[in-house]
């Protein structure tokens, strides 16, 4: 599935935190190619190493890392060989930002926004304070707030506006691959809808790459041209988005499918059975068999590879491998 036109690709990323109890094992085994201009979303249960993802591409990760590891390709150099300095430098917010999860905490209370927003100007490209300014004014106005909004205090903004302003904040250097993790998950319906609307507006005037991280399968259609699958921490679908949401493959995207209320029909939401399994102690065999209505013997005993069931189709379930 790689591809010469890829911006972004990932292989055999791994990353394992240490803790009091044990190892966790976050991610495993993660390849994707992004393409320019391509929209991933990457969909699964809380807790299943999304976030995680988020994070170690961006290299903003915690003290207590055990294992990292595997090829982040951007733009055909690998930046896991990077040290610290050298990514921060020409990588993180030149190449690929994140406008994190829960707005509130990605700004400084003390600061103004303007500021906040203008900073990655001031320390990566070293423009003059009152330039960086103007142009952090002129991307929040771009954002439909109006320019006056860059000398308030984070919280004089309403959730949707520190929303919109922390977007801005990941645009202001003109990245190439925008990370979105979770970027609605505090706000009420309205509110996402207008964000997303906004997302759509500059990702066609900024050309952007974007990886759209969320649990939220409704939002992710509205985004996304590609689906990602994520369960206790490996991939086990990733296909073009009109494929997985009219013929999912795998049984973990079934069930994910079926949990999400539908205004057309009158079927009733299912659930997942069981819970996600502890990632010090994962699973043998498949991750997803204690929970998995059609497992059999080989699922809890050896684990599958990704199986290509179709163009730009990979599922990591025995259902579609040899040896049934």
């Amino acid at each position: 599935m790689s591809s010469s036109k890829s911006v972004l690709s990932v292989r055999d990323l791994k990353l394992y935190y240490r803790t009091r109890k044990g190892v966790v094992k976050a991610l495993e085994e993660i390849n994707f190619d992004l393409e320019k201009e391509d929209t991933l979303a990457v969909v699964g249960e809380s807790g299943c190493g999304k976030s995680t993802l988020a994070r170690a591409l961006v290299r903003v990760l915690p003290r207590n890392i055990h294992t990292y590891e595997g090829k982040v390709i951007l733009e055909g150099r690998n930046v896991m060989e990077l040290n610290e300095e050298d990514f921060r430098r020409e990588i993180r917010w030149r190449k690929i930002s994140i406008v994190f999860q829960g707005a509130m905490n990605s700004f400084n209370p003390v600061y103004k926004i303007g500021y906040q927003v203008a900073e990655p100007l001031i320390i990566h490209d070293h423009l003059e304070k009152k330039e960086a300014l103007k142009r952090a004014r002129q991307l929040i106005e771009l954002m439909g707030m109006p320019g006056v909004f860059a000398d308030r205090y984070p919280f004089e903004l309403s959730g949707g506006m520190k929303q919109r302003a922390a977007i801005a904040m990941a645009l202001i250097t003109n990245p190439e691959i925008v990370i979105l993790d979770e970027p609605t998950s505090a706000l009420d319906v309205l509110t996402q809808a207008n964000i997303i609307n906004l997302l759509k507006k500059i990702k066609n005037e900024f050309k952007l790459t974007y990886i759209f991280i969320t649990h939220d399968l409704g939002l992710a259609s509205e985004l996304a041209n590609r689906v990602a699958v994520i369960y206790a921490g490996k991939m086990v679908e990733l296909s073009s988005a009109d494929i997985f949401y009219t013929q999912p493959k795998h049984p973990y995207s079934k069930g994910l499918l079926a949990s999400a209320p539908t205004l057309s029909t009158d079927r009733r939401p299912e659930f997942i059975t069981g819970v996600p399994p502890s990632l010090i102690d994962p699973p043998s065999g498949c991750r997803f068999h204690p929970r998995c209505r059609f497992a059999w013997e080989k699922c809890s005993s050896e684990e599958p590879a990704m199986f290509q069931v179709g163009e730009d189709h990979l599922v990591r379930c025995w259902l579609y491998g040899d040896g049934k």
